[in-house]
């Protein structure tokens, strides 16, 4: 076989994972029924994987029979798909590149401290609640109870000097499922009082089944913030029978929705502007021209938007949003060494996978998340953070 063809099938191959995993991405961005979804999830498997196994056989059946490979009837399907599959490669590496060499991060980022902290250890047993979970929690490398708390310094360039030092503790993905005990999301809240934050925001897909409404008393109720705790749902919230049950669970346990809404609040006596976008399954997002107490001022008053996506990040730029707070691509959850996360549910693929992100004039927080579905994760741990805005 020519050494040419080899290296082209190897290009191939990347492009078609890049292609369809882009396809994936895209199609869990959007606010697709939930059962159509697992419909095309089926359709991918049998494409993404079932392409490579057709041309592994047809080559390994070529070698048995000692024939070149591939033979007249091959030779037009293959070189179509490489045609197709050729731009694919070229655009992931560039973006790869780019994400990896040029964008690392946000000169507005100062600092990140992180700690570490084991639920498993903590509690001194294993918090989970399924036989499928606690064995998934026994393969190596498995960080779902690996929780990483980071303390981050932001720097927001129109951030009034007299609210310099402004905390918020940012969660998002909770994911009660029922898959991991309350005791878990106890501690989680636990760790999120102690960081003694102004002001709590969590960012959507909070509750997926409704058997697990009633944890929230105990389990995300304790919560407190000297400036409140705020929410907003997201596309796993839309699960329960009756998200608006949902948020009367939460609202009487004393967190205040953000949902399509806007809410001034002082701090240091100075006004702030919270609102939230919860697109697109929710809407209409929050309407920033009507905020109450919006009005012209001198300082300009610090405008935080709370959105479950990061895709929301044109309309908050539009909005002259300060600072937006994502979750909802868990960072990846699975991150491969060096090539980086492959699953992002993002119109923008992985390009805002978990992270800090500056565009101008919104800076953005996306979150890895608490939790998931899925309990697995490999070189992408749990979050917690807290963020400190900094003035010029």
């Amino acid at each position: 076989m020519p050494l040419f063809l080899p290296t082209l099938l190897a290009l191939a191959l990347v492009g078609h994972f890049a292609f369809w995993f882009a396809v994936i991405n895209r199609l869990h961005a959007t606010a697709l029924p939930y059962r159509f979804l697992k419909l095309c999830d089926a359709a991918w498997y049998v494409i993404v994987l079932g392409l490579p196994a057709a041309l592994g056989w047809s080559w390994w059946q070529a070698v048995r029979a000692a024939v070149p490979w591939p033979g007249p009837g091959q030779i037009w399907p293959l070189a179509t798909y490489l045609g197709l599959c050729g731009p694919a490669t070229l655009v992931v590496t560039a973006r790869w590149g780019w994400r990896t060499f040029v964008e690392r991060t946000t000169p507005l980022l100062i600092a990140n401290h992180t700690q570490r902290v084991n639920i498993r250890e903590r509690l001194g047993r294993q918090p989970a609640a399924t036989l499928l979970t606690r064995l998934l929690a026994t393969i190596p490398g498995n960080q779902i109870f690996d929780l990483h708390i980071h303390d981050k310094q932001l720097r927001l360039p129109r951030l009034p000097s007299a609210l310099s030092g402004i905390t918020i503790a940012h969660l998002s993905d909770l994911h009660l499922t029922g898959q991991l005990a309350p005791e878990f999301f106890q501690e989680v809240v636990r760790l999120t009082n102690q960081l003694d934050a102004d002001l709590i925001a969590i960012t959507g897909d909070i509750v997926d089944k409704a058997r697990c409404l009633d944890w929230i008393p105990d389990t995300l109720g304790p919560l407190r913030a000297r400036q409140g705790v705020y929410f907003v749902l997201g596309n796993h919230d839309t699960r329960v029978p009756d998200p608006r049950r949902l948020r009367r669970a939460l609202a009487a346990a004393g967190m205040i929705d953000l949902g399509g809404h806007c809410r001034r609040i002082e701090v240091r006596g100075l006004p702030v502007i919270l609102a939230g976008n919860e697109l697109p399954w929710f809407g209409p997002a929050a309407d920033l021209g009507d905020c109450p107490g919006d009005v012209p001022a001198d300082p300009r008053p610090l405008r935080i938007v709370l959105s479950h996506s990061p895709d929301q990040i044109d309309w908050a730029r539009a909005h002259d949003v300060d600072l937006l707070l994502c979750g909802h691509t868990h960072g990846g959850q699975i991150r491969l060494p060096l090539i980086g996360p492959l699953v992002s549910p993002s119109r923008f693929g992985v390009d805002f996978a978990g992270g800090t992100f500056h565009r101008p004039p919104t800076l953005m927080h996306v979150s890895r998340g608490v939790s998931g579905t899925r309990q697995f994760r490999w070189n992408c741990p749990p979050e917690l953070t807290r963020l400190t805005l900094v003035s010029d």
